[in-house]
């Protein structure tokens, strides 16, 4: 009697050990895989560091392991993923971004008497990912006005952003990021993603020049080439430009020979820059404008103009579907696009496109998968604050929510796949995770995140979620244990 004590005593001690200790959930206690799993994430490499983890059985709602899984933590580009959820589940995948060219000037002898005004719900898409030419709908839109007898507007150029709030950057953005394409500012006119992408062409000897090509010519901003030619060493170049300034200083140094490259420098006052262009681009088409392009803030008591009735439109333009939109945001993890769709979100249901409307509407669409808005944080769309917490257990709640949910395969075609495309396209190539593995990554400094859905050798389907913050070591060893731990259940 006494050894059968002591034997009941010992299994408690290992079952507990088994549930709580090593993380193991549910079928496999004792299994090989999850042992491997768990000694993965104590990886002795970041013991200084900080995981959350949750994997789990769609198919039999079973979790496989967890480990601080309702703990929080930064997640990184991880908060595109309540994000774009959210926007697909209030505005529907065939949502389209509207623009709209409106005047209340007459048409007498080829002359537009009035100014020319354009707003729009925020649509990311006038960029050469969608179009030939970033321009291509503002010459579409010269051709629509030169149709209806326009050849000379006697007015100004005026850009209504009036769809959102002013704030144009997310909240407890790092000051230095704003020079990068990744930190764009955001708003309800954008052009060309509110960057310029410039190809950097080397001479082929050290006595040439280097060339400066930018996808979008423009007198909005200037660029000042101040990059030295080498004959040996590496290409290593730097941008500057001033808050509000577009100013693009471009230094540092090429090599004489070397291959034609990209430098993608952010603009200041999207706004401005669209109703620049435009204005360029109605001048270059035969369209004289005796105006000045001007964002309405300029100006004083504008009013928004579809609360105007006065106002007759002149051209219009609807975006592709927001299904492509959110696979391009996700595939690419584009920080502009995720900024604005919970403002359009805001923008569909109450009229102003506003981060805090949308917040409150995501918190309404996210009782359905039992997450309740006082247990995380949610700060910017994109996930380039150091503000936004998040568990690994909300994340796989939105993840098995929107799997079952009549948008799967809209919502599962966003994802990158490993070794295939978006931010995945290099990773887990030759592993059994290869093209096994959709995965949303996160990355800012310290703070790294994989999350998304597996399938399994056998066919079971798997959802996880990686968090780990405060490590200290290269994305290559983070990349190291999570890509390893997927290739383990891909192969399971």
């Amino acid at each position: 009697m006494k050894r059968f004590i002591v034997l009941l005593l010992a299994f408690i001690l290992l079952l507990t050990s088994c549930i709580s200790s090593s993380s193991f959930r549910g079928k496999a206690c004792d299994s090989t895989l999850l042992k491997k799993i768990d000694a993965l994430v104590h990886d002795e490499a970041f013991a200084h560091a900080h995981w959350g983890v949750m994997i789990k059985s769609l198919d039999t709602d079973e979790i496989w392991y967890a480990y601080n899984e309702n703990r929080l933590f930064m997640p990184a580009s991880n908060n595109k993923i309540p994000s774009t959820a959210n926007a697909l589940l209030v505005l529907g995948p065939d949502f389209r971004f509207e623009t709209h060219v409106l005047t209340k000037g007459n048409i007498q002898e080829g002359v537009l008497h009035g100014d020319l005004v354009v707003w729009s719900n925020g649509d990311p898409t006038m960029y050469e990912r969608y179009l030939e030419d970033s321009r291509a709908v503002f010459y579409a839109w010269a051709d629509t006005l030169k149709a209806q007898g326009i050849y000379r507007i006697e007015g100004n150029i005026i850009g209504d952003d009036n769809a959102f709030d002013d704030v144009s950057i997310g909240e407890g953005w790092a000051w230095d990021y704003q020079q990068i394409w990744y930190a764009a500012q955001f708003g309800a006119l954008q052009f060309n993603e509110n960057y310029v992408d410039i190809k950097i062409i080397p001479p082929g000897t050290m006595d040439g020049k280097v060339l400066l090509k930018p996808n979008c010519p423009s007198s909005y901003y200037t660029l000042h080439n101040n990059i030295k030619v080498v004959e040996e060493g590496t290409n290593r170049i730097t941008l500057e430009r001033d808050f509000y300034s577009n100013d693009i200083i471009i230094g540092g140094q090429v090599k004489a020979g070397s291959d034609t490259f990209e430098q993608t420098p952010t603009i200041h006052n999207p706004t401005a820059f669209y109703v620049h262009v435009l204005k360029e681009v109605l001048e270059e088409s035969g369209i004289t404008v005796t105006g000045d392009p001007i964002d309405c803030d300029a100006l004083d008591n504008w009013i928004h103009a579809p609360e105007d009735f006065e106002y007759t439109e002149v051209a219009h333009y609807y975006s592709v579907p927001l299904s492509e939109v959110a696979t391009r945001l996700m595939k690419r993890s584009q920080n502009m696009y995720a900024e604005t769709i919970p403002r359009i979100v805001a923008w569909h249901e109450t009229g102003l496109g506003s981060f805090e409307i949308g917040r409150d509407i995501m918190d309404s669409v996210f009782v359905q998968f039992d997450i309740k808005s006082d247990s995380w944080e949610y700060v910017d769309g994109s996930g380039l604050t150091r503000y936004n917490y998040i568990s690994p257990q909300i994340i796989v709640k939105i993840l098995e929510g929107m799997y079952n949910s009549e948008l799967k395969k809209v919502w599962m075609h966003t994802f990158p796949i490993a070794g295939m495309d978006g931010t995945l396209r290099n990773r887990m190539k030759t592993t059994p995770a290869e093209q096994n593995v959709l995965g949303k990554t996160g990355t800012i400094p310290n703070v790294r995140a994989l999350s998304g859905y597996a399938k399994t050798s056998r066919g079971e389907n798997i959802v996880y979620s990686f968090l780990v913050n405060g490590h200290i070591l290269t994305s290559k060893e983070t990349e190291r244990i999570t890509d390893s731990i997927l290739a383990l259940i891909c192969g399971d």
